[in-house]
């Protein structure tokens, strides 16, 4: 994580984790321009070196070539892949009823009941034209070879069903449906960096994907026997983390199907009391320079009453590059971790950065 100093004495920081045993997911919270990005680029770019895979769900555009540290490019380019949505569709077999281990197979209905809820919590419509887009979704779910390319497909089978609640499912979803986002094909999944990005689309449909995104990485993690992984979001103030969305049910339940998050924001007074208890679940917590108004929110988390004056000067006080970190972290060679909220200098990067592609496996 970095370097923590104790009068003189300089020691290395750091976390240890075991994918599939231990919650492994970070918050990281601050002003912008103090570290906040470049720590989940360098979280990001270690968990690739050890082999995993890391969905970069780039929703602002903040995983654009220009917004990666400097010293860190060379190493994103050769570790990842990006997708840009608005011009390529995602290869997905999201639309593909699960094959449960007992051999059974989940029914066309029950998935286009779940993908439909998803997309009206956003979108919404009566109670009428939800059936007539749960209809038409299940049709494409179940004629897949005859529809690879799914939103357009949906908006093609609503106005072939041509009754009144499809003519006007049809209208509201469709500024949605023609965009080409997902194409049903079987995808090869390997380790590093896959950016996907969102950035040229409108808000809400920002939403819309990034939820049916991450209830497919939590349904597929589910089943279980899968490669650890980890959900990058930046700037993710704007999405639910409430107990009822995917995101959510990975920060609560993520661990035991070795699923994991690494989310920046730089606001955490936009949240709720119950979605800042949510954020609470991640195991490792960074706390860099906060804005005025978001100092009382960030000692809340950190502290018991007594010390939030002492912790609130603290996180007044942090340089450009230190966070407050709270979570299991290991001073120098010790063998236990400390829990205590201490404060982190996440620099010296050259080191991650030019760390060797054979690193992988170790």
């Amino acid at each position: 994580m970095g370097k923590y100093y104790e009068g003189d004495q300089v020691f290395s920081a750091w976390t240890r984790s075991i994918p599939g045993q231990d919650n492994d997911s970070y918050v990281i919270l601050g002003e912008s321009g103090y570290g906040k990005s470049v720590a989940a680029q360098s979280i990001m770019l270690q968990k690739a070196y050890q082999g995993h895979r890391i969905l970069d769900l780039n929703i602002h555009n903040t995983s654009s070539s220009e917004h990666i540290f400097p010293i860190f490019r060379k190493a994103f380019e050769q570790l990842s892949s990006r997708t840009d949505v608005y011009i390529t569709p995602i290869s997905t077999t999201l639309f593909n009823p699960l094959r449960y281990a007992d051999g059974t197979t989940e029914s066309s209905a029950d998935l286009s009941y779940t993908l439909s809820n998803i997309i009206t919590k956003y979108i919404k419509l009566s109670r009428t034209e939800t059936a007539a887009f749960s209809d038409s979704l299940e049709y494409v779910i179940s004629n897949l070879d005859d529809n690879p390319d799914i939103f357009p497909a949906i908006l093609k089978t609503l106005d072939e069903f041509d009754t009144k609640a499809s003519r006007s499912a049809s209208a509201h979803l469709a500024p949605l449906l023609r965009h080409n986002v997902f194409r049903n094909q079987p995808i090869k999944r390997h380790s590093g960096i896959e950016i996907i990005n969102l950035s040229k689309f409108p808000p809400l449909f920002q939403k819309v994907i990034a939820d049916l995104l991450l209830f497919d990485e939590f349904r597929t993690a589910s089943q279980g026997g899968q490669p650890p992984r980890y959900i990058h979001i930046d700037e993710m103030q704007n999405l639910s983390i409430d107990k009822d969305c995917y995101l959510g049910k990975i920060l609560t339940e993520g661990r035991k199907y070795a699923l994991n998050v690494i989310l920046a924001s730089q606001s955490i007074r936009e949240f709720n009391a119950s979605e800042r208890t949510m954020l609470c679940q991640a195991n490792h917590k960074l706390f860099f320079h906060p804005a005025l108004l978001e100092v009382k929110y960030y000692a809340e988390l950190l502290s018991s009453p007594q010390h939030r004056a002492e912790i609130s000067d603290l996180l007044r006080n942090l340089d450009v590059g230190q966070c407050v970190f709270q979570g299991p972290i290991y001073i120098g060679e010790d063998t236990k971790p400390t829990r205590a909220p201490i404060c982190v200098n996440v620099s010296y990067l050259e080191d991650i950065a030019s760390a060797p592609l054979s690193k992988s496996n170790s």
